[in-house]
């Protein structure tokens, strides 16, 4: 009997070690993918791959501390998922635009069927229909339409600034960089004035406050690093609302406002807004579209996607929202790193504002006059350079080919290490400085092409590029103008950074106004 039971004893140990054994290789089962590509990279854990380091070191600089140990291509492994990270302006030029058609699509990510119907998740020919029905929004000659509006918007933020530089204390400019955003957004994407500017407690701006603080730790997305199969049913099941359910608010009002347009009508004489571009850009009848219906309508190029198929219900709800998300955070960011920057750099302030006055006198800044501000320029691309929002480009290879003698593999996600290339000294000495005059005419005509990158490059760059410079440029341009930007004892310098996948700053961009 004690035999027996010694017996069962040592046949459950045996059993639970397997168990044991078998977990762990299974979470080290692609783990070897990158010896056989003959590159080198961190080493990785079970199941989690580099998410320990990523999460010790944070996203925002863990890949500049990997690039000077490994070299400006190697492999990393979020979670199970192998990943190539580069940041050799060659091999980027490659990926981006020259193998283009290999890298057509974006990194895959958690989200629910309307996440996926926006233009920046959305694949192959769909991305390449919605890009022709979103880009006459973009154009020079919208941009110019828009500046009435974007002005309307700029008067009132420089209202709120002058009522900052009366009580003579600092304050925190995100959020009044973010209403700001959020008012222009709505004027020239969707026609309608929603004044959050004046209203603090607006609940578009509160809504949209941690759109982004999203980690890669949140359940669902940790789930899916764990086990990439299990991505499609994260999606289909609740758990997709862990990474999307802050967008419900957005949503909601999106749906509201697309279906008063539609029961109200577009006049011609109105504003040529993006709402009323997609809604003229539907088909009768294809307002809601299943597969099985869409392989009949037998779509071989965009002129069919656009005579016989047409935008969707879903596709405009998806298109509003991520203009709104995105169009927000990315200007209000950058509008409020340009302000600290303005803040701990008093000569380059200076320098700045005599150049408006000098060029501009007292006109008001258009699409037009705000390209003859050379030194404007250059201060918002050194502040892109130093905070680009979206550290990493992301690109889905749905086709194997080599570059530059490495072969990539099919399915492997290639991420383009953008904040490692813009801090490296190689082609910005001193990274860590505000130097705007890196990106005079003369310093720009030395600069090694695909090193710069704050809004991407190739045919899946940033569709609302022109919009941002110009909402943001109108804004410094009559800050600049009106007030000097000063730091107080709050003001951080380096700023300490948030962890998450965009760039937030911890403890708030801290400034005081003083009028001129």
């Amino acid at each position: 009997m004690d035999v027996l039971c010694l017996t069962d004893h040592a046949t459950t140990l045996v059993l639970g070690a397997m168990l044991i054994l078998t977990f762990y290789l299974f979470g080290r089962r692609t783990f070897s993918y990158f010896k056989k590509l003959g590159i080198s990279g961190p080493p990785p854990v079970s199941h989690l791959g580099n998410l320990i380091e990523v999460q010790r070191k944070g996203f925002t600089s863990v890949f500049r501390y990997w690039r000077e140990i490994y070299g400006d291509v190697y492999g990393m492994f979020l979670g199970v998922n192998p990943t190539i990270i580069i940041s050799d302006p060659e091999f980027i030029q490659e990926v981006l635009i020259k193998k283009f058609s290999n890298f057509t699509n974006r990194t895959p990510f958690i989200a629910d069927e309307i996440g996926n119907l926006s233009v920046a998740a959305a694949k192959d020919d769909h991305w390449k229909y919605l890009r022709t029905v979103l880009a006459p929004f973009y154009s020079s000659h919208q941009m110019r339409a828009m500046n009435s509006m974007i002005q309307t918007c700029a008067d009132t933020l420089m209202e709120n600034i002058g009522k900052m530089a009366e009580s003579g204390t600092g304050n925190d400019v995100k959020q009044l960089f973010s209403a700001y955003t959020i008012d222009v957004i709505a004027a020239t994407g969707f026609g309608i004035m929603v004044d959050s500017q004046k209203d603090p407690n607006n609940p578009l701006v509160e809504k949209a406050k941690d759109i982004f603080r999203i980690s890669i730790f949140n359940p669902a997305i940790f789930l899916s690093l764990l086990l990439p199969s299990a991505r499609k049913l994260i999606e289909k099941s609740g758990l997709s609302k862990m990474v999307i359910g802050n967008q419900i608010y957005f949503r909601k009002f999106c749906r509201q406002l697309i279906q008063q347009r539609k029961e109200t009508g577009i006049n011609e004489n109105m504003h040529k807004n993006l709402l009323n571009l997609m809604i003229k850009a539907q088909l009768k009848g294809h307002e809601k579209l299943d597969p099985e219906e869409e392989k009949e309508l037998h779509l071989e190029n965009i002129t069919d996607w656009r005579t016989k198929r047409g935008i969707t219900d879903d596709e405009i709800l998806a298109q509003c929202v991520i203009l709104f998300l995105a169009g927000y955070e990315t200007t209000a960011s950058t509008l409020t790193f340009f302000t600290h920057s303005m803040a701990t750099n008093p000569e380059k302030q200076q320098k700045l504002y005599e150049e408006i006055v000098e060029i501009l006198g007292d006109d008001i800044p258009d699409y037009d006059n705000i390209q003859k501000l050379p030194y404007l320029d250059m201060c918002m691309d050194e502040t892109l350079r130093m905070y680009s929002i979206g550290n990493t480009l992301g690109r889905h290879c749905n086709k194997a080919c080599t570059i530059k003698g490495l072969k990539i593999p099919e399915n492997v996600i290639v991420r383009v290490a953008v904040d490692a290339l813009h801090y490296d000294p190689k082609y910005y000495p001193e990274p860590e400085k505000f130097i705007p005059e890196r990106f005079s005419e003369e310093a720009k005509s030395k600069q090694v092409p695909f090193t710069y990158l704050p809004f991407g490059a190739g045919p899946r760059m940033c569709l609302g590029m022109r919009l941002a410079k110009l909402e943001f440029k109108v804004a410094a341009v009559q800050m600049i103008r009106n007030f000097k930007i000063l730091p107080t004892e709050k003001t951080e310098n380096p700023l300490i950074m948030v962890e998450a996948l965009l760039l937030v700053p911890k403890n708030g961009v801290w400034v005081k106004f003083e009028r001129r």
